[in-house]
């Protein structure tokens, strides 16, 4: 288990005296590992706010490059930062805030040959805007029995779903309540937009998620939490499924 330093219960202090936080439940933080597929919108403030809450080891999954256009809700990245990988410009930027956290990266778009990486994470993200890899995530988690976040952002509104894949007894998984087969009609960022601030809360929400998930601060399991950035409205919807799932 990843002990903390010193250093890291002065960086932590102030989270570390809430009451939430006794001495086991800094012990299940410490050994939280969390994988996140995409570091965009969504992924570039559950990153940094999951290292600023203490989690302890990152696997950061992306292929892209840092371009002008994703400067608006892509927090980690500047004008300086266009043209580089956006994993390895991520890393250089959340490791200043907490040394004491492995940040490990993966330079490419995720599939079937490097997503074995992420068989010891306690729980995946995927924050893609990409439906084929939101399939391919969902069964993955399945079969390996990980805890799998789904986090969706599209002009101002939020989804954000957790599915607990260590309960075998009661199957709910993201081909339940989507079980869409193509990717072709769906809208995307790139066509209908996308507020920068509703992908920052987005991120905001996952990392809470992980957090009252882990740490059992409050039930995040099978719950879709709904955000409206115009209304700032939020909902928490109890999902139930009577799709007859195929990965059943």
């Amino acid at each position: 288990m990843n002990k903390y330093s010193e250093i890291e219960y002065e960086i932590f202090s102030r989270l570390f005296i809430l009451n939430e936080f006794s001495e086991d439940n800094i012990k299940k933080l410490s050994a939280i590992k969390v994988g996140i597929i995409g570091i965009g919108g969504i992924g570039c403030p559950l990153s940094q706010y999951l290292v600023n809450s203490g989690v302890k080891e990152l696997t950061l999954v992306d292929g892209d490059i840092v371009e002008r256009s994703n400067l608006n809700r892509q927090i980690l990245f500047n004008n300086d930062d266009v043209g580089e990988k956006k994993v390895h410009v991520a890393k250089r930027k959340l490791q200043p805030i907490n040394n004491g956290c492995k940040i490990n990266v993966i330079d490419e778009n995720i599939y079937s040959k490097n997503i074995s990486s992420l068989s010891n994470c306690s729980i995946i993200v995927d924050a893609t805007d990409d439906w084929e890899a939101s399939k391919f995530l969902n069964k993955f988690n399945l079969e390996k029995s990980i805890n799998f976040l789904y986090v969706s952002a599209l002009r101002h509104d939020v989804q954000v779903i957790l599915f607990d894949n260590s309960n075998n007894n009661e199957h709910l998984c993201l081909n339940c309540i989507f079980p869409n087969k193509a990717d072709v009609d769906l809208p995307r960022c790139e066509t209908v937009g996308i507020s920068g601030i509703s992908a920052g809360i987005a991120g905001l929400i996952a990392a809470q998620k992980i957090l009252n998930l882990s740490l059992n601060l409050s039930e995040e399991t099978n719950i879709l939490t709904v955000f409206d950035g115009k209304k700032l409205s939020i909902e928490n919807i109890i999902v139930k499924s009577k799709h007859i799932c195929e990965l059943k």
